[in-house]
């Protein structure tokens, strides 16, 4: 039961669904285009519906757009566009076809309101916790590329795409006995002894030359020396570009100290608090004095003692500060109404200001402390300002350069000299290499995709520019071009050896194990088969299915070996890898023991086999799908 269970919950289909679930709101962001039908050749036909060229090419984009955020450099698209890749894709949008089919069938809709309440709740459109509207509407037209509308359709599709799965997910029922089974199982321990057969070891002499010839001549297809190519290429390297970076004037430097002074320091910083009396700024003269004659008389409290934190709890209009006494905080110049500041970079620290008058009232100013201004000098900072100077330059080149590669690789034509003229770089010619394996700039997969395509390597076209990643880009076109060759037998004579030599010891090491078996269940020891094959018995008490002190694939056997019966023991037969395998002798087996539970611990083990019973349902929900729905796939498309 739990192997099947677990057999199930790794399959394709379920990984897909939990990836969904998993994911949440931000599955949204990886999904193409669902709207189906038309007239557009399609690549598969789910029922009556239509999973377009263009959408699996959409699809097939997207995935690799993600890949390659998540990869970087390591990342490269051929792993990403294989046909098996391309099928498993393929298969996965069809799954989504049939569940959004089902869905509908069965009267799923997201509602306006879940909708709203899914996008509110999701991390990227909030800020400090809260659904910003703005950011929202920011991300969805500047990131996704879409309106607001375009995203909700796409979203609400993703939703309802998830609900069904999520549905059946929650309908997976688990009793107290269910999860009794459950724990004895996945909890179970077994106590067995193994016995490891020597690995066989073929004599080279062993094998013929006649025998070699023979393989040889009916594998000669494995022995060719593959398809050769020479290139030229013009790389551009940004690194290189340090070293040609021309001296810096003391003019330039001080200019570029001056503009970016802000980073080399603090200015002076002032902690002030103030009590506002509010009046409008075109307020009439009967408010204006009224105004004025307040201002006036909470100025005459803070001078006869009264402390200035007090008034403007009692007294101040602004209901930001007042609370805590009208405290404004640490304040730099520029941050603030420019009567405001001029008045407060007046005063010395402990004064209170005369009444001010700003666009929003009256104020009365105080200033408590005074932070001086930190700057680092220019000669401290002279060496950072160089070398920042110099990396601008060098970028400025290096998109001169990258410019005039990309308009001299378009114009290209049989040779690549003007190319490298235009960048002042050498043409160079690289050692020959085959598609799968390449030295010095061919040890790049790109460089050598590029060099055996069609264009390059048949038509003698220049290929596109390149990137290489870490601000390298290269152009190439074919130099030279050796057809594969069949190899003489005297020159594959020892690899043939080789894979004879293998396939004799995995043929061996098979007759050995089925022997050894053979005499374990005769009745034989296993320690007297462990004698004879000069080897030993190794025990392995009370091993649990994830115990990783013994060789997984040994323990695996062990546990697919029905239970002896008392006093008893049960043999089997392990294979470790291709040359080695292990008898093994299972004398023992103890459930785990539920009562041994904890309400946590009990809980735990349901929702983990509630999970994997819903994986075996969606497993069978997916098969149901596609038994009773007519799907068709048009194979030249994928």
């Amino acid at each position: 039961m739990l192997q099947q269970i677990r057999d199930k919950s790794g399959s394709k289909f379920f990984y897909s669904l939990l990836m969904i679930m998993i994911i949440g709101g931000m599955a949204f962001f990886g999904i193409g285009d669902y709207s189906f039908g038309g007239s557009q050749p399609y690549v598969a036909k789910v029922g009556d519906e239509l999973i377009t060229e263009t959408e699996f090419a959409q699809r097939l984009q997207e995935n690799q757009r993600q890949m390659r955020s998540m990869m970087g450099q390591s990342f490269n698209a051929k792993m990403f566009d294989t046909p098996t890749y391309r099928r498993q894709l393929l298969d996965q949008m069809i799954d989504e076809e049939l569940v959004t089919q089902a869905g509908a069938a069965a009267g799923m809709a997201v509602s306006d309101k879940k909708l709203s309440e899914e996008i509110a709740k999701t991390p990227a459109f909030q800020t400090d916790g809260k659904f910003d509207d703005k950011l929202y509407e920011q991300i969805v037209k500047d990131r996704l590329g879409m309106s607001v509308t375009q995203f909700q359709e796409r979203m609400r599709h993703d939703m309802s795409l998830r609900e069904l799965p999520a549905q059946i997910n929650a309908t997976a029922l688990v009793t107290p006995r269910d999860v009794d089974t459950f724990v004895r199982l996945r909890d179970q321990l077994r106590s067995f002894r193994y016995l490891t057969l020597p690995a066989p070891t073929a004599a080279p002499e062993a094998i013929s030359d006649e025998a070699l010839k023979q393989y040889f001549d009916g594998h000669a297809s494995n022995y060719v020396v593959p398809e050769m190519v020479s290139i030229e290429y013009v790389e551009l390297d940004g690194n290189s570009l340090r070293a040609a970076a021309a001296p810096i004037d003391e003019a330039e430097l001080r200019k570029h100290y001056d503009d970016q002074s802000q980073r080399f320091g603090t200015k002076e910083q002032r902690l002030a608090s103030h009590v506002l009396v509010e009046v409008a700024a075109n307020a009439d003269a009967d408010a204006e004095k009224a105004a004025k004659q307040r201002i006036d008389a909470l100025a005459a409290e803070i001078a006869a003692g009264k402390p200035f934190a007090e008034v403007a709890e009692a007294s101040s209009d602004d209901v930001g500060t007042k609370s805590s006494g009208g405290d404004l905080g640490w304040i730099e110049q520029g941050s603030l109404e420019p009567v405001f500041e001029a008045e407060l970079f007046k005063l010395e620290a402990g004064t209170v200001s005369a009444p001010v008058r700003t666009p929003e009232g009256y104020h009365l100013i105080q200033l408590r402390e005074v932070r001086p201004a930190a700057m680092k000098s220019f000669e401290e900072v002279r060496a950072e300002l160089e070398a920042e100077i110099q990396e601008e330059r060098r970028l400025s080149r290096l998109a001169e350069l990258q410019d005039k590669l990309f308009d001299a690789a378009d114009q290209s034509s049989g040779t690549l000299e003007p190319l490298a003229k235009a960048i002042d770089a050498q043409l160079k010619t690289s050692e020959f290499f085959s598609s799968s394996n390449g030295s010095g700039i061919a040890a790049s997969p790109e460089v050598r995709d590029a060099a055996f395509s069609p264009e390059v390597k048949d038509d003698g076209l220049t290929s596109e520019p390149i990137d290489l990643g870490n601000e390298r880009v290269v152009v190439l076109r074919l130099a030279e071009r050796k057809p594969a060759q069949q190899r003489n037998f005297e020159d594959a004579k020892e690899e043939v050896r080789s894979a004879l030599l293998v396939e004799a010891n995995q043929k061996t090491a098979r007759e050995n194990a089925d022997a050894a078996l053979k005499r374990l269940l005769a009745a034989e020891s296993i320690s007297s088969i462990a004698t004879s094959v000069g080897a030993a018995v190794v025990e392995a008490a009370d091993t649990g299915r994830q115990g990783m002190t013994h060789d997984t694939a040994l323990v695996s056997e062990a546990f697919k070996m029905a239970r002896p019966s008392e006093g008893a023991v049960t043999h089997g037969l392990a294979k470790l890898d291709d040359t080695r395998y292990a008898l093994v002798e299972l004398y023992s087996v103890v459930d785990g023991d539920p009562s041994k539970l904890d309400d946590a611990a009990r809980t735990a083990a349901r929702e983990q086999l509630k999970q994997e019973l819903a994986a075996t349902e969606a497993e069978a929900f997916r098969k149901a799908l596609r038994d009773r729905t007519d799907i068709r796939v048009d194979e030249t498309k994928i």
